[in-house]
């Protein structure tokens, strides 16, 4: 069995979360060594923080900047006089920040993280790039602990169903569709694990997860993570989640994974399996009574 593990952005660059490497080394013990874990949050900040990526983004504000010449309409929102405004400040702003950002990105990696004005100035400059390269998809914001979706809501089902499919609003959608899906899918795993842990997580981890069932419909993807165990009752009453991650391990996850990486392998009866929201038959199913470790 192969399993790939997946930690989506966006969570602190400095503050790496254990779920991951926790449910990795539990698998191993049991004797599942063909494990893969990827924290995408670090791998997206990586590539988005270079001056390669920047002169992609330069070209998209340009071309933003010109449709909207030509159908800017309203005073706020998208594609707004206000949204004019925000990408003529992002030209401006261009030639400063590409010529810092990887500067910051290094301070991070090395010991000047440990000095304080440093580690702060080099935060604020990655910030800064982050609300440049998102002033495309206007009035999303991306921090980079953060992000904004100020026309959706992550707490309605039918905003997230949206959201994950907005082109114009989800920088995710091309980030991860260029980026890393080909990776991801070309792996074939057996399993696809995402961990969405913080709220931060909802919508990318989300929009991960449709971009993977469009492009392998037949690989296996799970989601875990805490914000969902505090949203089992609603998880019953969303039957569209279901659209785009095949179940839900909710509660602690190492026996309900492995019992799945076991089930996957076998007899594929998901009944078995402890903690797990899934659906069959056009029926949501909550696997009771859950399991502590």
């Amino acid at each position: 069995m192969k399993v790939s593990l997946l930690f989506p952005p966006t969570w602190h660059p400095s503050q790496p979360y254990l779920s991951l490497p926790s449910l990795t080394g539990f698998l191993h013990q049991a004797g599942i060594k063909n494990v893969s874990q990827r924290d995408l949050g670090i791998e997206l900040l990586d590539q988005v923080l270079t001056r390669s990526f920047g002169a992609e983004v330069y070209q998209q504000l340009q071309a933003k900047q010109r449709e909207l010449e030509r159908t800017q309409s309203g005073d706020v929102g998208p594609g707004s006089r206000e949204h004019a405004a925000k990408i003529a400040e992002s030209l401006d702003r261009f030639p400063y920040l590409i010529d810092r950002v990887e500067l910051a990105k290094d301070t991070l990696r090395s010991e000047d993280f440990y000095d304080l004005d440093a580690y702060r100035g080099s935060l604020f400059m990655i910030d800064k790039w982050l609300e440049l390269v998102s002033s495309v998809y206007f009035p999303t914001r991306l921090t980079v602990v953060d992000n904004q979706f100020s026309n959706y809501s992550i707490y309605s089902s039918k905003d997230l169903m949206k959201v994950i499919r907005d082109e114009a609003q989800n920088p995710y959608i091309s980030l991860f569709r260029d980026r890393f899906i080909p990776s991801i899918v070309n792996e074939r795993p057996d399993l696809i694990g995402v961990s969405i842990t913080a709220t931060s997580q909802i919508i990318p981890g989300l929009t991960l997860c449709r971009l993977i069932k469009e492009a392998a419909p037949d690989l296996h993807l799970t989601i875990g993570g805490s914000i969902f165990t505090r949203l089992v009752d609603n998880i019953r009453r969303c039957p569209s989640l279901f659209d785009i991650t095949d179940d839900i391990v909710v509660f602690e996850g190492e026996t309900a994974l492995l019992e799945l990486v076991n089930q996957l392998a076998g007899k594929k009866d998901f009944s078995k399996v402890p903690n797990l929201i899934y659906r069959q038959n056009g029926k949501i199913t909550v696997n009771q009574p859950f399991y502590s470790e």
